[in-house]
């Protein structure tokens, strides 16, 4: 048993420390498809308001992998994804279904062969519709309040398995989603309502070189 565990502690330093092994990923086109898990977090907003705002969607896209230096390289992107979400607070309900185009750019570092983490930005911008908030209780209150873009960090990981690669990553928004002041048709107490968004995402991805 001492023999076997010598024996991969060897391979773990050959392939840690063998400048050979560590080489990043040659020229690649990645296809994408992917799930998302979209959520709004907000602030400054009593706890009865503070409504949970988050659900499921997809993702499609196409990304360019091109290699920098020996253990890094460079990666852009192009996706489609629509994000669902609901938002309720007692009778009120709103259901979203948003979609969005989004340009990641990343750099990857390989640890080892095949197994990369990244960190960059994601630039999203909404299509197809405006987004409105709306009252059931109060109908003419209906205020369009949602930014049309968004910038986020983000990071994440990447296993390649000949072909393929299994990816996950994490999108933190840095603009305000939406920001609002309106007069809550319940407690008719007025509230700043303002909110950034995550992402979490798990895809696989198939590579043409």
């Amino acid at each position: 048993m001492k023999i076997i565990k010598f024996v991969f502690f060897l391979v773990f330093i050959k392939i840690t420390v063998d400048p050979e092994v560590l080489i990043a990923q040659s020229n690649a086109v990645l296809l994408n498809i992917s799930i998302n898990s979209y959520k709004l977090d907000r602030f400054n907003l009593p706890d009865l308001n503070s409504a949970i705002i988050q659900g499921t969607g997809f993702n499609l896209g196409i990304g360019y992998e091109k290699m920098m230096f020996k253990k890094t390289s460079i990666l852009l992107g192009f996706e489609f994804s629509k994000r669902k979400y609901d938002y309720a607070i007692g009778p009120r309900n709103n259901n979203f279904n948003d979609n969005y185009i989004s340009f990641p750019l990343s750099l990857n570092y390989y640890i080892i062969k095949k197994l990369a983490i990244q960190l960059g930005l994601q630039f999203d911008h909404l299509v197809f519709k405006q987004k409105f908030i709306y009252y059931k209780d109060a109908p003419n209150d209906q205020i369009s309040g949602y930014t049309k873009y968004d910038i986020g960090l983000n990071s994440g990981i990447r296993i390649q398995l000949h072909r393929f690669e299994i990816n996950g990553s994490f999108n933190y928004g840095l603009r305000n989603i939406y920001c609002l002041t309106y007069l809550d048709p319940v407690s008719g107490e007025l509230l700043d309502d303002f909110a950034k968004s995550h992402m979490f995402k798990f895809g696989i991805s198939y590579l043409l070189k």
